[in-house]
């Protein structure tokens, strides 16, 4: 699966964290279910889900705006990984999820910032050092990939 850039406006991306480790709990289908019928959702509020092996699956079509962080909607693309504890996110996550987040930026030419859930929540989502994995600046802008960077060889 690659990026293929919405027709919508998206200046930025904000990365999330299902909130459980259950391996039962580890694909879109049930992220969706919880959103659906638990919320009364139209549809999941992620397009994209990381599963722990690395697999990304598709969730809410692109051209739609997440339901993720509400009030901070318009404008944004949402990705979650399934997890809970930081100690229990995988280097195959942090893989895919570096990968999808390069090709988003290069898709809009370094001008989409990263963000984590809890910048405009008080939830501690997502809980692993989102800023360190992809090498956000201090404004959420991702530094240019070095030749030895492993998602660049991948």
């Amino acid at each position: 699966m690659s990026f293929a850039r919405p027709t919508r406006p998206v200046d930025r991306v904000f990365l999330h964290c299902s909130a459980s480790d259950n391996p039962d709990h580890d694909d879109i289908d049930t992220i969706r279910a919880w959103h659906v019928d638990g919320n009364g959702w139209s549809d999941v509020g992620y397009h994209y889900f990381i599963r722990k092996d690395g697999t990304l699956e598709a969730g809410r079509a692109l051209e739609r705006t997440p339901a993720a962080q509400a009030g901070s909607n318009a404008g944004t693309l949402a990705i979650c990984l399934h997890g809970l504890a930081a100690e229990n996110f995988t280097e195959a996550q942090f893989r895919t999820l570096t990968r999808l987040a390069r090709e988003i930026d290069e898709a809009y030419s370094g001008r989409v910032t990263f963000h984590g859930h809890c910048e405009v929540s008080a939830k501690s989502c997502p809980v692993f050092p989102y800023a360190e994995v992809l090498g956000l600046d201090d404004r959420g802008r991702m530094e240019r990939p070095r030749a030895n960077d492993p998602a660049v060889a991948a």
